[in-house]
Protein backbone atom coordinates (compact mmCIF):
# COMPACT_ATOMS: atom_id res chain seq x y z
CA UNK A 1 0.00 0.00 0.00
CA UNK A 2 1.63 3.31 -1.06
CA UNK A 3 1.78 6.08 2.00
CA UNK A 4 1.30 9.42 1.16
CA UNK A 5 3.07 12.11 3.23
CA UNK A 6 2.69 16.02 3.18
CA UNK A 7 5.07 16.59 1.00
CA UNK A 8 2.84 15.31 -2.16
CA UNK A 9 0.45 18.01 -1.39
CA UNK A 10 2.97 20.76 -1.97
CA UNK A 11 2.10 22.01 -5.59
CA UNK A 12 3.79 24.40 -7.48
CA UNK A 13 2.06 27.88 -7.66
CA UNK A 14 2.74 27.23 -11.38
CA UNK A 15 0.64 24.89 -11.80
CA UNK A 16 -2.10 26.75 -10.35
CA UNK A 17 -1.71 29.17 -12.53
CA UNK A 18 -2.42 26.93 -15.58
CA UNK A 19 -5.74 26.16 -14.21
CA UNK A 20 -8.91 26.79 -16.88
CA UNK A 21 -11.75 28.86 -16.12
CA UNK A 22 -15.16 26.97 -16.25
CA UNK A 23 -19.05 27.26 -15.12
CA UNK A 24 -19.96 27.07 -12.06
CA UNK A 25 -16.05 28.91 -10.77
CA UNK A 26 -16.48 31.79 -8.56
CA UNK A 27 -14.40 34.89 -8.96
CA UNK A 28 -13.90 37.89 -7.11
CA UNK A 29 -12.49 40.42 -10.08
CA UNK A 30 -11.00 43.82 -8.58
CA UNK A 31 -10.08 46.84 -10.66
CA UNK A 32 -6.99 48.95 -8.82
CA UNK A 33 -8.34 52.47 -8.20
CA UNK A 34 -11.62 51.19 -9.33
CA UNK A 35 -13.61 49.99 -5.92
CA UNK A 36 -16.59 50.69 -8.11
CA UNK A 37 -15.82 47.75 -10.66
CA UNK A 38 -14.47 45.32 -8.02
CA UNK A 39 -17.84 42.08 -7.86
CA UNK A 40 -17.54 38.73 -7.14
CA UNK A 41 -19.19 36.50 -9.46
CA UNK A 42 -19.77 33.41 -10.98
CA UNK A 43 -19.33 31.66 -14.77
CA UNK A 44 -22.61 31.10 -15.75
CA UNK A 45 -23.43 27.78 -17.62
CA UNK A 46 -22.66 29.37 -20.77
CA UNK A 47 -18.99 30.14 -19.84
CA UNK A 48 -19.40 33.83 -19.02
CA UNK A 49 -19.77 36.85 -16.47
CA UNK A 50 -21.59 39.83 -16.79
CA UNK A 51 -18.97 42.95 -15.85
CA UNK A 52 -20.01 46.35 -15.19
CA UNK A 53 -19.73 48.86 -18.52
CA UNK A 54 -18.70 46.08 -20.73
CA UNK A 55 -21.24 43.93 -20.32
CA UNK A 56 -21.16 39.97 -20.88
CA UNK A 57 -17.58 38.62 -21.05
CA UNK A 58 -16.75 34.75 -22.16
CA UNK A 59 -13.99 33.52 -19.52
CA UNK A 60 -14.31 30.02 -19.85
CA UNK A 61 -11.66 27.68 -21.60
CA UNK A 62 -9.07 30.28 -20.20
CA UNK A 63 -6.80 30.92 -17.04
CA UNK A 64 -6.91 33.80 -14.52
CA UNK A 65 -4.12 36.11 -15.95
CA UNK A 66 -6.39 35.61 -19.71
CA UNK A 67 -9.16 36.63 -17.97
CA UNK A 68 -7.53 39.33 -16.24
CA UNK A 69 -6.00 40.64 -20.11
CA UNK A 70 -9.61 39.98 -21.63
CA UNK A 71 -11.06 42.29 -19.10
CA UNK A 72 -8.62 44.83 -19.15
CA UNK A 73 -8.89 44.92 -22.83
CA UNK A 74 -12.46 45.74 -22.99
CA UNK A 75 -12.13 48.69 -20.65
CA UNK A 76 -9.64 50.14 -22.15
CA UNK A 77 -10.93 49.94 -25.86
CA UNK A 78 -13.83 50.68 -24.81
CA UNK A 79 -12.68 54.41 -23.42
CA UNK A 80 -13.77 53.36 -19.50
CA UNK A 81 -10.45 52.80 -17.88
CA UNK A 82 -7.44 54.08 -18.99
CA UNK A 83 -4.66 51.20 -18.38
CA UNK A 84 -6.57 49.23 -16.34
CA UNK A 85 -4.76 46.63 -13.32
CA UNK A 86 -7.00 43.40 -13.09
CA UNK A 87 -6.89 41.10 -10.48
CA UNK A 88 -8.95 37.96 -10.79
CA UNK A 89 -9.03 35.78 -7.24
CA UNK A 90 -10.60 32.19 -7.87
CA UNK A 91 -12.82 31.75 -4.62
CA UNK A 92 -14.76 28.55 -5.60
CA UNK A 93 -13.41 25.83 -8.02
CA UNK A 94 -16.62 24.16 -9.24
CA UNK A 95 -16.01 23.91 -12.93
CA UNK A 96 -13.84 20.85 -12.42
CA UNK A 97 -15.08 17.92 -9.69
CA UNK A 98 -13.61 14.65 -9.57
CA UNK A 99 -15.16 12.25 -7.28
CA UNK A 100 -12.77 9.45 -5.43
CA UNK A 101 -14.96 6.71 -3.83
CA UNK A 102 -13.15 3.17 -2.46
CA UNK A 103 -10.74 2.62 -0.02
CA UNK A 104 -9.90 6.22 0.69
CA UNK A 105 -9.56 7.95 3.93
CA UNK A 106 -11.87 11.01 2.81
CA UNK A 107 -13.51 9.85 -0.04
CA UNK A 108 -15.91 12.49 -1.83
CA UNK A 109 -15.74 14.95 -4.65
CA UNK A 110 -13.26 17.22 -5.18
CA UNK A 111 -12.44 20.64 -7.35
CA UNK A 112 -9.48 20.09 -9.33
CA UNK A 113 -7.87 23.81 -8.29
CA UNK A 114 -4.62 23.30 -10.22
CA UNK A 115 -2.88 20.90 -12.55
CA UNK A 116 -3.25 17.83 -10.26
CA UNK A 117 -2.39 14.21 -11.02
CA UNK A 118 -3.79 11.09 -9.96
CA UNK A 119 -0.93 11.24 -7.15
CA UNK A 120 -1.77 14.71 -5.85
CA UNK A 121 -5.36 13.73 -5.94
CA UNK A 122 -5.03 10.95 -3.67
CA UNK A 123 -2.42 12.52 -1.11
CA UNK A 124 -5.77 15.20 -1.00
CA UNK A 125 -7.96 12.41 0.26
CA UNK A 126 -5.51 11.05 2.80
CA UNK A 127 -4.77 8.26 0.55
CA UNK A 128 -5.52 4.59 0.91
CA UNK A 129 -6.98 3.24 4.18
CA UNK A 130 -5.12 0.37 5.78
CA UNK A 131 -7.13 -2.16 3.78
CA UNK A 132 -6.74 -0.28 0.48
CA UNK A 133 -4.52 -1.60 -2.48
CA UNK A 134 -1.94 0.09 -4.54
CA UNK A 135 -4.84 -0.40 -7.86
CA UNK A 136 -6.46 2.37 -9.07
CA UNK A 137 -9.42 2.46 -11.57
CA UNK A 138 -10.12 5.76 -13.43
CA UNK A 139 -13.66 6.11 -15.04
CA UNK A 140 -14.09 9.29 -17.31
CA UNK A 141 -15.19 10.74 -20.50
CA UNK A 142 -12.57 8.08 -23.29
CA UNK A 143 -13.17 4.90 -21.11
CA UNK A 144 -12.26 3.31 -18.17
CA UNK A 145 -8.32 2.63 -16.95
CA UNK A 146 -6.27 0.43 -14.08
CA UNK A 147 -3.37 2.20 -12.71
CA UNK A 148 -1.31 0.59 -10.62
CA UNK A 149 0.49 3.04 -7.54
CA UNK A 150 3.43 1.53 -6.47
CA UNK A 151 5.18 1.22 -9.87
CA UNK A 152 3.63 5.48 -10.26
CA UNK A 153 5.56 5.88 -6.71
CA UNK A 154 8.32 3.49 -6.29
CA UNK A 155 9.43 2.51 -9.91
CA UNK A 156 9.08 5.96 -11.77
CA UNK A 157 6.62 5.35 -13.91
CA UNK A 158 5.20 9.07 -14.34
CA UNK A 159 3.63 8.42 -17.73
CA UNK A 160 0.86 6.52 -15.45
CA UNK A 161 0.38 9.27 -12.84
CA UNK A 162 -2.26 10.79 -14.89
CA UNK A 163 -3.40 13.78 -15.39
CA UNK A 164 -6.97 14.38 -14.05
CA UNK A 165 -9.53 16.79 -16.44
CA UNK A 166 -12.37 16.55 -14.21
CA UNK A 167 -15.26 14.52 -14.61
CA UNK A 168 -13.62 11.52 -13.68
CA UNK A 169 -14.58 9.00 -11.01
CA UNK A 170 -11.78 7.71 -8.92
CA UNK A 171 -12.10 4.10 -7.49
CA UNK A 172 -9.42 2.86 -5.02
CA UNK A 173 -9.83 -0.79 -4.92
CA UNK A 174 -9.67 -2.93 -1.33
CA UNK A 175 -6.90 -4.91 -0.74
CA UNK A 176 -8.18 -8.59 -0.97
CA UNK A 177 -7.19 -12.04 -2.62
CA UNK A 178 -9.96 -14.48 -3.39
CA UNK A 179 -8.76 -18.21 -1.96
CA UNK A 180 -10.93 -20.86 -3.04
CA UNK A 181 -12.15 -24.30 -3.64
CA UNK A 182 -10.98 -26.80 -1.31
CA UNK A 183 -9.31 -25.41 1.39
CA UNK A 184 -10.21 -24.94 5.38
CA UNK A 185 -11.40 -21.29 5.35
CA UNK A 186 -12.34 -20.41 1.69
CA UNK A 187 -13.00 -16.66 1.42
CA UNK A 188 -11.25 -13.30 0.44
CA UNK A 189 -8.22 -12.01 2.63
CA UNK A 190 -6.79 -8.44 2.53
CA UNK A 191 -3.03 -7.67 1.73
CA UNK A 192 -1.88 -6.27 4.92
CA UNK A 193 0.36 -7.55 7.52
CA UNK A 194 3.23 -8.59 4.96
CA UNK A 195 0.55 -10.82 3.43
CA UNK A 196 1.59 -10.59 -0.54
CA UNK A 197 2.53 -13.82 -1.58
CA UNK A 198 0.70 -17.42 -2.90
CA UNK A 199 2.29 -19.14 -0.29
CA UNK A 200 0.80 -16.27 2.53
CA UNK A 201 -2.49 -16.36 1.41
CA UNK A 202 -3.15 -20.35 1.22
CA UNK A 203 -1.40 -20.00 4.55
CA UNK A 204 -3.70 -17.67 6.23
CA UNK A 205 -6.76 -20.18 4.28
CA UNK A 206 -5.69 -22.71 6.43
CA UNK A 207 -4.00 -24.77 3.43
CA UNK A 208 -5.41 -27.02 1.10
CA UNK A 209 -8.25 -29.71 3.35
CA UNK A 210 -7.62 -33.41 2.70
CA UNK A 211 -9.97 -33.44 -0.42
CA UNK A 212 -7.38 -30.51 -1.79
CA UNK A 213 -5.21 -31.56 -4.90
CA UNK A 214 -1.46 -30.77 -4.55
CA UNK A 215 -2.22 -28.29 -7.07
CA UNK A 216 -3.66 -24.67 -7.14
CA UNK A 217 -4.40 -22.49 -10.34
CA UNK A 218 -3.21 -18.79 -9.43
CA UNK A 219 -4.87 -16.11 -11.43
CA UNK A 220 -3.21 -12.98 -11.53
CA UNK A 221 -4.65 -9.20 -13.42
CA UNK A 222 -2.04 -7.09 -14.32
CA UNK A 223 -2.20 -3.94 -16.97
CA UNK A 224 -5.71 -5.39 -17.93
CA UNK A 225 -4.25 -8.83 -18.99
CA UNK A 226 -5.53 -12.27 -17.13
CA UNK A 227 -2.78 -14.48 -16.42
CA UNK A 228 -3.28 -18.53 -14.84
CA UNK A 229 -0.71 -20.82 -13.77
CA UNK A 230 -0.76 -23.60 -11.47
CA UNK A 231 1.49 -23.60 -8.32
CA UNK A 232 2.68 -27.50 -7.18
CA UNK A 233 1.78 -26.48 -3.18
CA UNK A 234 4.31 -29.22 -1.85
CA UNK A 235 6.98 -28.15 -3.76
CA UNK A 236 5.66 -24.51 -2.75
CA UNK A 237 6.05 -25.07 0.97
CA UNK A 238 8.92 -27.68 1.12
CA UNK A 239 11.56 -26.11 -1.52
CA UNK A 240 10.01 -22.50 -1.02
CA UNK A 241 10.34 -22.31 -4.59
CA UNK A 242 10.30 -18.38 -5.05
CA UNK A 243 9.55 -18.81 -8.94
CA UNK A 244 6.19 -19.71 -8.19
CA UNK A 245 5.37 -18.07 -4.94
CA UNK A 246 4.91 -14.83 -6.73
CA UNK A 247 3.21 -11.83 -4.98
CA UNK A 248 -0.52 -11.11 -4.94
CA UNK A 249 -2.73 -7.78 -6.03
CA UNK A 250 -5.63 -6.86 -5.19
CA UNK A 251 -8.22 -8.83 -7.59
CA UNK A 252 -5.77 -11.78 -7.99
CA UNK A 253 -7.33 -15.04 -7.06
CA UNK A 254 -5.90 -18.84 -5.77
CA UNK A 255 -8.01 -21.67 -6.57
CA UNK A 256 -7.66 -25.14 -5.22
CA UNK A 257 -9.32 -27.56 -7.11
CA UNK A 258 -10.46 -31.26 -5.47
CA UNK A 259 -7.81 -33.68 -5.81
CA UNK A 260 -7.93 -36.28 -7.95
CA UNK A 261 -9.23 -39.76 -7.61
CA UNK A 262 -8.91 -43.32 -8.17
CA UNK A 263 -11.77 -46.05 -7.72
CA UNK A 264 -11.56 -49.53 -6.32
CA UNK A 265 -14.33 -51.81 -6.42
CA UNK A 266 -15.08 -55.96 -6.69
CA UNK A 267 -13.04 -57.86 -3.43
CA UNK A 268 -11.21 -55.41 -1.84
CA UNK A 269 -12.03 -54.56 1.98
CA UNK A 270 -12.56 -50.98 1.58
CA UNK A 271 -14.43 -50.55 -1.93
CA UNK A 272 -14.87 -46.35 -2.94
CA UNK A 273 -13.10 -43.81 -4.28
CA UNK A 274 -9.55 -43.08 -2.95
CA UNK A 275 -7.31 -39.70 -3.34
CA UNK A 276 -4.80 -40.68 -6.47
CA UNK A 277 -1.30 -39.64 -4.67
CA UNK A 278 1.65 -39.04 -6.64
CA UNK A 279 3.32 -41.41 -8.35
CA UNK A 280 0.68 -44.10 -7.39
CA UNK A 281 1.18 -47.85 -8.53
CA UNK A 282 -1.65 -50.33 -9.13
CA UNK A 283 -0.30 -51.78 -5.90
CA UNK A 284 -0.27 -48.73 -3.79
CA UNK A 285 -4.04 -47.95 -4.89
CA UNK A 286 -4.77 -51.62 -3.65
CA UNK A 287 -3.39 -50.49 -0.25
CA UNK A 288 -5.48 -47.32 0.09
CA UNK A 289 -8.58 -49.84 0.05
CA UNK A 290 -7.43 -52.14 2.81
CA UNK A 291 -6.24 -54.74 0.07
CA UNK A 292 -7.91 -57.57 -1.43
CA UNK A 293 -10.14 -60.16 0.37
CA UNK A 294 -10.21 -63.36 0.62
CA UNK A 295 -11.79 -64.24 -2.00
CA UNK A 296 -10.19 -61.45 -4.04
CA UNK A 297 -6.72 -62.37 -6.39
CA UNK A 298 -4.16 -60.07 -6.88
CA UNK A 299 -3.55 -61.64 -10.22
CA UNK A 300 -7.01 -60.80 -11.79
CA UNK A 301 -7.40 -57.35 -11.83
CA UNK A 302 -9.26 -55.25 -14.32
CA UNK A 303 -8.33 -51.29 -15.30
CA UNK A 304 -11.22 -49.22 -16.80
CA UNK A 305 -9.33 -46.36 -18.24
CA UNK A 306 -10.87 -43.30 -20.66
CA UNK A 307 -8.76 -42.68 -23.32
CA UNK A 308 -8.11 -39.39 -25.35
CA UNK A 309 -11.24 -40.09 -27.65
CA UNK A 310 -13.08 -40.92 -24.46
CA UNK A 311 -13.60 -44.55 -25.09
CA UNK A 312 -13.49 -46.57 -21.89
CA UNK A 313 -10.11 -49.13 -22.53
CA UNK A 314 -10.05 -53.06 -20.21
CA UNK A 315 -6.30 -53.34 -18.86
CA UNK A 316 -4.81 -56.15 -17.23
CA UNK A 317 -2.19 -53.99 -15.54
CA UNK A 318 0.68 -55.56 -13.17
CA UNK A 319 1.09 -54.00 -9.50
CA UNK A 320 3.50 -51.71 -10.82
CA UNK A 321 1.92 -49.70 -13.34
CA UNK A 322 0.81 -46.30 -12.43
CA UNK A 323 -2.67 -45.10 -11.85
CA UNK A 324 -4.42 -42.00 -13.60
CA UNK A 325 -6.48 -39.60 -12.39
CA UNK A 326 -10.41 -41.18 -12.34
CA UNK A 327 -8.85 -45.16 -13.41
CA UNK A 328 -11.19 -47.71 -11.94
CA UNK A 329 -10.05 -50.53 -10.34
CA UNK A 330 -11.53 -53.92 -10.18
CA UNK A 331 -10.07 -56.86 -8.21
CA UNK A 332 -11.93 -60.22 -9.95
CA UNK A 333 -13.08 -63.27 -7.59
CA UNK A 334 -9.84 -65.41 -7.27
CA UNK A 335 -10.68 -68.52 -9.49
CA UNK A 336 -8.89 -70.98 -6.99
Amino acid sequence: MVMFTGSWLLVASAEEANYLLGPGDVLKIAVYNNPDLTLETRISETGKVSFPLIGEVELAGITSSGAEKKIADLLESGGFVKQPQINILVVQFQSKMVSVLGSVYKPGRYPLDRATNLVDLLALVGGATQDGSDIVTVVGKSGKAEYDLHNIVFKGDGANNVQLKGGEIVYVHARDVSVMGQVNRPGKYAVVGGVRTVADFLSVAGGANPSGSDTATVTTVRDGKINRFEVDIDSLFRTGDNALNVPLMSGDSIYVPRAPMVYIYGEVQRPGSFRLERNMTVIQALAQGGGPTARGSQRNIKLHRRNVDGVIEKLSPTMTDAVKQDDVLYVQESLF
